[in-house]
């Protein structure tokens, strides 16, 4: 009888960690017990991993004028979907335009999404005040 209740207890278990696992297959959350384990493994790994250089304010200054003609390109043309090309080419020169400021010490605006004319029209005019061009 024994024999038969460590069994039943042994399959429990098996079929409770196998649903667990599929959990977290499925929806990218691991079960509770290992969330700490896992927290301290990603913070090991974080620290031994090498911090990236920052780009030279020389390649962001090309980076963002590309980008420019490309708005430019994007805007003039009558592409399929030239909404969303014109929203995703203005995205990308924002992010850049933000890392060509940070880069020089130019105040930048910590916007999430893309920057409004008005912010655009600021980090451009104090680059250019600041000296730099692109």
């Amino acid at each position: 009888m024994l024999f038969l209740l460590g069994n039943v207890a042994g399959l429990a278990i098996v079929v409770a960690t196998g649903i667990a696992v599929l959990r977290w297959v499925n929806t990218g959350r691991a079960p509770r017990i290992l969330r700490p384990l896992l927290r301290r493994l990603e913070l090991a790994v974080a620290r031994r991993r090498p911090q990236p250089e920052p780009l030279p304010p020389v390649l962001l200054a090309l980076e963002v004028s590309r980008l420019a003609g490309h708005v430019r390109h994007v805007d003039q043309s009558n592409l399929p979907n030239k909404a969303e090309r014109l929203m995703a080419a203005r995205l990308a020169y924002d992010h850049a335009l933000r890392d060509y400021c940070r880069a020089v010490d130019v105040p930048a605006p910590t916007a999430i999404r893309g920057l409004s004319r008005e912010q655009r029209f600021d980090m451009e005019s104090a680059l250019i005040g600041a000296g730099h061009e692109w």
